[in-house]
């Protein structure tokens, strides 16, 4: 996810990025200025299944995006034209922007980071420490923040499904390093979990999980606290399917 090096400042709710939207001069200034703060999730509002944004926002100017965009302008100068209402505010941490690790090429600008554009795809996500697995369905405008990790790619809610699944979990649990209480959600654990690869014999099994999963989501959507776990044994119980798992084999890990 995304590590700003100073969250006090880069990251705003609703109310302060109003106010910077507000304090535009112009429509192209708020235009501009609206591209670049995203909707953001931290690893508390990842659930299963589903998310709660908590309505926080992050600002994003990725290392060499003023360098790149302001050709021969004095970097100072360009930064605070194209953005006049979101620099005014970003002055009041320049002290402790400029002394933090993790920068850009100017304090305005967040480290450098390869992988910026996969936040604006449909993801997976889930938490690097928890005392309970989960993984959550991500739509493609939301920023996750370094407390979680994330998957990008195709089959994103059949892979969310699988991954939710007691056949994971199970495999899991019995891999992951545990910290005092919790247990920790490492990425290598789960990029070794072997997934059932889609088949023509399969793919009927997929797209009734792959269904299963709108459902869940839709009902979180509209209810949060909406129970779902009849769709979840459904799932379970596909899972199961795809892993070509024997009555006994299932019996253990239901157990």
């Amino acid at each position: 996810g995304v590590l700003t090096g100073l969250n006090e400042a880069f990251i705003i709710d609703d109310t302060k990025r109003q106010e910077i939207l507000d304090n535009c001069k112009d429509e192209d200034e708020r235009r501009r200025t609206e591209a670049i703060i995203k909707p953001i999730l931290r690893g508390r509002d990842i659930k299963r299944y589903y998310y709660e944004w908590a309505g926080l926002w992050v600002i994003v100017i990725p290392a060499g995006w003023t360098n790149e965009k302001r050709k021969n302008e004095a970097p100072e100068f360009f930064i605070e034209c194209q953005f006049p209402s979101l620099i005014k505010y970003l002055k009041n941490f320049e002290t402790k922007a400029k002394k933090r690790d993790d920068q850009g090429d100017y304090w305005w600008e967040l480290r450098a980071c390869a992988y910026y554009p996969e936040f604006e795809k449909e993801k997976v996500v889930w938490n690097r420490i928890t005392n309970e697995v989960v993984f959550s369905y991500v739509t493609d405008k939301y920023f996750v923040l370094d407390s979680t990790f994330f998957i990008v790619g195709k089959k994103i809610k059949f892979l969310t499904a699988v991954l939710n699944s007691k056949v994971a979990l199970n495999w899991m649990k019995s891999s992951l390093a545990t910290l005092g209480k919790g247990m920790y959600g490492a990425k290598i654990y789960v990029e070794k979990l072997p997934i059932p690869p889609i088949t023509p014999s399969n793919q009927s099994i997929v797209s009734q999980i792959e269904s299963l999963v709108d459902q869940i989501l839709a009902a979180k959507k509209t209810n949060h606290a909406a129970d779902t776990t009849a769709w979840e044994k459904e799932i379970d119980q596909l899972v199961y399917k795809l892993y070509e798992l024997e009555p006994e084999e299932i019996a253990i890990i239901e157990k």
